[in-house]
């Protein structure tokens, strides 16, 4: 789900990058087959180097210059989904530290509004999430959970009073611009960029594993998928807002950077194991902000309910997270629960309950 934007009247997180950060950081990782493959602690390294490199990289360049001019030739960086970090505690799992780095890339924006409409854009997004276990594994190693890149093109159907698109396209102008209600079309891939895809990886990764079952977080997943978004605010004024989201997914099967999926293998012998379209791809999420503040001490509270299921087998199996959070000492905190499947793409199909209290940064 994307970002709430624009409610709380304080911009949103929005820097302008460098051509070659923003291709250190978005530099795709790639998946090997079984003869390419490395060894296995050989890629469980690199993977956890390149992810922890480029998240700090990003947070650097993020509190460095997000006081310097937002527009220019090479576009606009923002946040995407809510940019966390946090405690999360699923029901199959020991606890970690949770974090998630998503940003949205605005591409040809002067090309777009100029020759396809001032209500059009495009987009290259991603989204990266990362658990930490520490102290509750050996050496508290870093695992990636989520790479989700996505290029995606967003027509919006109505703009926030007073920010709007402006003719005079000058850096101050266009820096205001929010959309309140939008529609999005995407195309995306979603893996764990993990390297297990045999039973012979598998068996030696148990073996080696603190506990056998840590290895699952090893197995490789991947997915190409289209994704459909409508956002609608059918209520607001200047204390409150509701905002509700639909989002449709196909996964693909044979996509276009992934190939066929990388999803539950029979040699798993697990008895929950299921394609992902049979939890995934069906989403309604409401969300509800207000304005409080009571003495600077808690403020602007929110509530959301989200609930998710497949369109294999629609509301067979579901999925329900509720979130409630709140600004304390203007520091937004977010406690929240969810039971069902999608806690981690390694185990996707797995029933599970999670709770965990996270630090929203750049949106609330």
């Amino acid at each position: 789900m994307t970002e709430e934007e624009g409610y709380s009247g304080r911009r949103p997180l929005r820097i302008s990058v460098p051509r070659a950060i923003s291709a250190s950081i978005f530099s795709p990782v790639t998946s090997h087959s079984p003869k390419e493959a490395p060894p296995l602690a050989v890629a469980s390294l690199a993977t956890t180097a390149r992810a922890v490199a480029s998240g700090v990289l990003l947070l650097i360049v993020c509190a460095a210059r997000a006081d310097e001019p937002l527009f220019d030739s090479r576009g606009l960086l923002e946040s995407y989904e809510p940019n966390t970090i946090g405690y999360t505690k699923d029901s199959d799992d020991v606890g970690f530290m949770d974090f998630k780095i998503s940003v949205k890339y605005q591409i040809f924006p002067d090309e777009v509004y100029r020759h396809v409409g001032r209500d059009e854009r495009a987009y290259f997004a991603f989204t990266g999430r990362f658990g930490q276990y520490l102290g509750t594994r050996d050496s508290s190693p870093v695992v990636g959970k989520r790479f989700n890149p996505k290029l995606f093109w967003r027509h919006a159907t109505k703009w926030e009073p007073g920010h709007e698109p402006s003719d005079s396209k000058t850096s101050e102008e266009q820096a205001k611009e929010r959309p309140m209600e939008y529609l999005d079309f995407a195309l995306a891939h979603e893996s764990n960029g993990q390297s297990i895809n045999t039973p012979e990886q598998f068996q030696q990764a148990r073996a080696q594993a603190q506990r056998p079952e840590f290895a699952n977080d090893n197995i490789s997943r991947g997915w190409d998928y289209l994704e459909f978004t409508w956002k609608k605010v059918p209520s607001v004024d200047e204390n409150h807002r509701l905002s509700t989201y639909l989002t449709l997914k196909y996964f693909l099967p044979h996509g276009p950077f992934q190939g066929r999926p990388e999803e539950f293998n029979v040699w798993e012998t697990d008895p929950e194991g299921k394609p992902r379209k049979s939890v995934n791809g069906v989403v309604g999420m409401a969300k509800y902000q207000k304005k409080w503040n009571a003495k600077d001490w808690f403020s602007d509270p929110k509530f959301a309910l989200v609930y998710e299921t497949g369109y294999l087998d629609p509301f067979k199996y579901n999925t329900v997270r509720v979130e409630a959070g709140v600004k304390v000492l203007k520091l937004p905190v977010t406690l929240w629960g969810q039971y069902g499947y999608g806690s981690d793409l390694a185990q996707y199909y797995k029933k599970v309950s999670s709770w965990g209290l996270e630090l929203e940064i750049g949106s609330f």
